[in-house]
């Protein structure tokens, strides 16, 4: 019997030597296949960089174009807004020295009104009188020319 547990162990060691042999060749043909696939993505990754880096360069000028405009137009906007806030302010001021002006031109209108009203009261007065003293003198220069 122990011939036989001999042969048996021996078979054993040699399914499992065999089963090892096996599969450390799978690994081997699993090992190259995972080499074959690195060395595509890596192709992948170099082809990647050689296209897309021409156009992030692109991108990242055209972000920092934007960001000048951006700057430029900012600035633009403020200087636009002090403007306007200045000549608002001026606009305002000739608005009320307006007011004021027109305020004393309706004073001076009244004044002028009132100083109208009053000569012209005196120049029908005037006329009226002279009117009166041309017929006296009328009536005077015909009696006069009558008696002679």
């Amino acid at each position: 019997m122990v011939g036989w547990t001999a042969v048996v162990v021996a078979l054993a060691l040699s399914v499992i030597a065999i089963v090892a042999v096996i599969f450390l060749v799978a690994q081997i043909q699993y090992l190259k296949e995972l080499q074959r696939l690195a060395a595509r993505f890596e192709a992948l990754l170099t082809t990647l960089d050689r296209d897309a880096r021409p156009a992030l360069n692109s991108l990242r000028s055209t972000a920092e174009e934007g960001n000048r405009l951006v700057t430029l137009v900012r600035a633009e906007a403020e200087a636009l807004a002090d403007t306007t806030r200045g000549l608002r302010s001026r606009v305002e001021g000739a608005a009320d020295r307006l007011g004021e002006r027109f305020a004393e031109f309706e004073t001076l209108a009244d004044l002028l009104q009132d100083e109208v009203e009053e000569t012209v009261l005196d120049v029908a007065a005037a006329l009226r009188t002279t009117r009166r003293g041309a017929g006296i003198l009328g009536t005077m220069k015909r009696a006069f020319f009558k008696a002679r």
